[in-house]
């Protein structure tokens, strides 16, 4: 029989991980843990809330409690900052002149500035091109023979057609079409400086409601972005084209050809003030020190706990819902309590042979990883000693599923584990360990993905993540505490034991395996978006994501990725992404969002302060 079988069977007999004849105390550590993380005092645990400061208290507090000892000499907390939205000062103004006529517009009433904008003053030609749009697929573009550089352009939202299921902009399958940062980036690539955003006919057709000051996000754009009101621009095109903005987008709908034309003898005097807060923001560590020959080795047991506050990005609430309390008692409440349980079990242990354990709950994990990634940048431990991670986020929605579709047996408690395939023997591992837990299975064998885990795989350290299924509250303020199945979020949690005990205890080598997959959700029937998850990407983990200019630092490259194929190297700076710049990580984001899977894309990045230029093809 081999060690780590062996190792495993001495583990299932020896530790209660099938429920205790008491089982209580820790389900209602569990539920007081998650009703006061995802509680009204929290406020959401967005990185803008004081309530995730309350959270990462609490979280400290009960590593402290537990016996944990605290990573850092100045307690538990590992500090870093990652750029926020932009927020707009005064004065924002928008002046249009034609000849020696000047109208200048009224802020709040007449026109908005958008996140999106950049700082300064400017003074411009104005072009109208229609709905900004470039389509190939769709034979059809708004500047074909329009001159728009160093120019600013009023774009219609939208496209032609918007509501005819059969129209060629439907039918191309591209839903970025319409999307405002398509049309920004559209807009710089012709060399635009500015843009003038209009309400279409539709979106317009109650009562032309200006866009909220940070509908747009992200610096990638270095001239003002504003939405204007239709009656300004209707103005425009009767003066221009004797139509009105009605009968031009009309005429564009019959006959599906652009009506652009340059604005002769107009200007437009714009003055953005944008400011971007730089958020500081906490990883919570603790440590449960091992002992005996393996006591200077390590595996990460890791969970996030930050979520969306009030509607910050990634919400996918409806507009009346957006400014309400993100609870995420499920994302990730649940798998930061899960944390909190076995930092108390572990913490009580004395004299506990084998390696060290460090407690980590993440935060800006619902930006783009950036607490875990933060974490292996500056690790308390050495990553080279760091043997295993095991990561738990969204384990608190357990449900019953058909062991086999229409078998009529009982039903199955459903878990989801990937990176079984990240190290050798992890599959059988799995498999063996849940003959006392009887969950059905599903199990991805990649160690990438939209959560934590996937900062520790690359860095070759193996990984397991565990995670119960999607449902049709993420992301919502409808993650409530009351929907959390407490007793199955605990039966998570002794799973998760049995693998933190064989890899603290185990004489077996622990070598990363290179796998593929990891990204795909099994239990996801509806297909949902939010930033940074399920669109192109190139497989880089960004290095400074605090900064906001500069470009954005290659903090390493996934094995096999479309980076790493290109020849993008660790330590690379991504300054150009299909044209369009990028200063930081939300232009990264916008400009990577603009893009096809499987459609090669230029990327320049400066490599020892050489521009070089890679075609890197994305992938999902």
């Amino acid at each position: 029989m081999r060690a780590w079988v062996l190792g495993l069977f001495v583990i299932l007999a020896s530790h209660p991980f099938a429920p205790a004849a008491n089982p209580e105390p820790s389900l209602e550590r569990i539920k007081k843990d998650i009703d006061f993380l995802a509680g009204e005092e929290c406020e959401g645990r967005g990185l803008k809330t004081q309530g995730i400061l309350k959270a990462g208290d609490y979280i400290a507090t009960a590593f402290q409690d537990s016996g944990l000892k605290p990573a850092f000499k100045e307690g538990y907390f590992q500090k870093f900052t990652v750029s926020g939205r932009g927020k707009l000062g005064t004065p924002n103004t928008l002046v249009l002149k034609t000849g020696d006529v000047e109208t200048e517009l009224k802020i709040k009433d007449e026109f908005t500035a958008t996140g999106a904008s950049g700082a300064g003053k400017k003074s411009t030609g104005l072009v109208f091109v229609g709905y900004g749009i470039t389509s190939a697929e769709a034979k059809y573009d708004d500047y074909a023979g329009m001159d728009v550089k160093g120019k600013t352009v009023v774009i219609l939202r939208r496209t032609p057609k918007a509501d005819d299921k059969k129209s060629p902009f439907e039918q191309t399958g591209d839903d970025s079409l319409a999307s405002l940062t398509s049309k920004i980036q559209n807009a710089i690539a012709h060399g635009a400086v500015g843009i003038l955003f209009v309400s279409d006919r539709g979106t317009a057709a109650k009562s032309d409601p200006l866009m909220e000051a940070d509908r747009t996000s992200g610096s990638f754009f270095d001239g003002p972005v504003f939405h204007v009101k239709r009656t300004v621009i209707d103005e425009l095109t009767k003066a221009k084209k004797d139509k009105t903005l009605a009968e031009i987008e009309e005429a564009i709908d019959i006959d599906l050809k652009p009506f652009s034309f340059a604005c002769q003898g107009v200007t437009a005097e714009t003055e953005v003030t944008i400011t971007r807060d730089m958020l500081p923001t906490r990883n919570v560590v603790g440590v449960c020190e091992g002992a005996g020959p393996f006591a200077d080795e390590t595996i990460v047991l890791g969970a996030h706990y930050d979520h969306l506050g009030r509607g910050e990005s990634g919400s996918l609430a409806t507009k009346d819902a957006k400014d309400k309390t993100h609870f995420g008692a499920d994302d990730n409440g649940s798998g930061t309590s899960g944390l909190l349980e076995l930092a108390r079990r572990y913490g009580k242990m004395k004299n506990r042979q084998g390696r060290r354990i460090v407690f980590v709950a993440f935060s800006g994990e619902e930006q783009g990883l950036f607490g875990s990634i933060h974490y292996c940048k500056e690790p308390p431990f050495p990553l080279e000693k760091t043997r295993f991670m095991i990561n738990m986020d969204m384990i608190g929605r357990m449900v019953g599923v058909e062991q086999k579709m229409g078998d009529g047996l009982p039903k199955k408690d459903r878990l989801v584990v990937y990176g079984t395939g990240t190290t050798a023997g992890l599959d059988k591992l799995v498999d063996d360990a849940n003959k006392s837990f009887d969950f059905k299975l599903f199990k991805i064998a990649g160690g990438t993905g939209p959560s934590d885990h996937s900062s520790f795989y690359a860095k070759k350290i193996p990984v397991l993540f565990f995670f119960t299924g999607t449902h049709k509250d993420y992301h919502k303020p409808t993650d409530t505490p009351d929907k959390i199945n407490i007793a199955g979020l605990k039966k998570v949690a002794d799973f998760v034991q049995v693998f933190a005990d064989y890899y603290t205890t185990t004489e077996e080598t622990v070598a990363y395996l290179k796998t593929k997959g990891g990204g795909e959700d099994p239990t996801d029937t509806t297909p949902r978006s939010s930033a940074g998850r399920g669109g192109p990407r190139i497989g880089i983990m960004p290095g400074n994501y605090g900064e906001i200019d500069g470009g954005v630092l290659v903090g390493g490259v996934t094995e096999g990725g479309a980076a790493e194929k290109a020849g993008i190297k660790e330590d690379d700076v991504i300054v150009s992404i299909g044209g369009l710049p990028v200063k930081n990580i939300e232009t990264y984001m916008a400009a990577m969002s603009g893009q096809k899977i499987g459609t090669e894309v230029d990327v320049i990045v400066l490599r020892k302060d050489k521009k070089v230029t890679v075609k890197v093809i994305p992938t999902k």
